[in-house]
């Protein structure tokens, strides 16, 4: 499902929820709006799964485990055992509509760097056309260059989206991923959204301190940020504070680590967990419109590298035949 019918979708649960309609009308309601084939699949398997007596949570991680992710399951688990089910539902609908906001403002700054990868390729071929020259030959570099173009693109997106769904589990290449110039710097961001947008939840539901760290880090969607937050979790466990258990590892910004230590001694520590959320989702916007800034420089100075190689082994090639004549 994209992020923005996630968006649709969370906001208008969270709309029916704090009407307080039961869940069984609202999703009654919803599927009588005729939604896309996606949404209509995930409603009817949360129907299928609280008919059958489930749990939230357990019937959209059953019916619906090749939609949802582990953010949302873990948000709304903690929204049913803290009885905040409203609160889950926004926090999802404001995630996925920054979410399906960032990736739309990306994909449309990488939309002229692509068109001048096409002209890069067709311009230089385009003298040898129009002079009836070389017609068959200047025709199959173009088709070659096209294609050649596209299988990079697709399988560089591809390769990105495994590597990507592989870092979850993976702690070095979360690390690798994380290096990556401007695009790393906006995964850190949201990893660190995510842990406390779910910690937070789970501080209202009044989970304990060990199960609302570990819970957060699975949600992260970064093997990183988990693994740091099961090492947390078993220092809790033993008796210690959730800054001095997070300052044990340098993967928690110290900012973050500092903030929560002071939020702990005030006693405002679901309060701190819901500013971070914020910062942390503005930080990741900025550092995606920074990519989106840089990364297509990067490539129109690529193209025009490119092209201007072409024009010369093009000039070359057409003068150089003339003076082997010549000589």
């Amino acid at each position: 499902m994209k992020h923005r019918d996630k968006a649709t979708l969370y906001r208008e649960l969270a709309k029916l929820t704090e009407a307080d309609f039961h869940l069984d009308r609202s999703l009654k309601l919803l599927l009588g709006q005729t939604p896309t084939a996606e949404k209509r699949a995930y409603l009817e398997g949360m129907k299928r799964g609280l008919e059958s007596g489930q749990s939230i949570a357990e019937s959209i991680l059953q019916n619906n485990a090749g939609i949802v992710g582990g953010l949302e399951t873990s948000l709304i688990e903690a929204g049913e055992r803290s009885g905040k089910m409203a609160n889950a539902f926004n926090h999802l609908a404001r995630y996925f509509s920054a979410m399906d906001g960032a990736q739309r403002h990306a994909a449309g700054a990488m939309i002229y760097p692509l068109v001048l990868l096409h002209m890069a390729i067709l311009l230089p071929e385009l003298p040898s056309l129009i002079a009836g020259q070389e017609d068959d030959h200047s025709m199959r570099r173009i088709m070659t260059g096209l294609i050649v173009l596209w299988v990079v693109i697709i399988g560089g997106r591809l390769l990105w989206q495994k590597a990507v769904e592989k870092a979850t589990h993976s702690v070095n290449l979360d690390r690798l991923l994380n290096r990556v110039p401007f695009i790393g710097a906006a995964r850190r961001h949201w990893a660190l959204a995510r842990f406390t947008q779910v910690a937070h939840a789970c501080l209202l539901a009044a989970l304990n301190m060990s199960e609302t760290v570990c819970i957060a880090g699975k949600a992260s969607q970064s093997a990183t940020v988990t693994q740091a937050a099961e090492t947390a979790a078993e220092l809790i466990q033993d008796g210690e504070t959730l800054s001095l258990a997070l300052a044990e590892s340098s993967d928690f910004p110290a900012d973050f680590v500092h903030a929560v230590a002071t939020a702990e001694e005030v006693g405002r520590l679901d309060d701190e967990m819901a500013r971070w959320t914020a910062a942390e989702t503005m930080l990741a916007n900025e550092a995606i419109e920074r990519a989106s800034l840089w990364l297509p420089k990067i490539g129109y100075t690529l193209v025009a590298l490119f092209t201007a190689y072409r024009i010369i082994m093009m000039v070359q090639g057409i003068y150089g035949g003339m003076l082997k004549q010549f000589q």
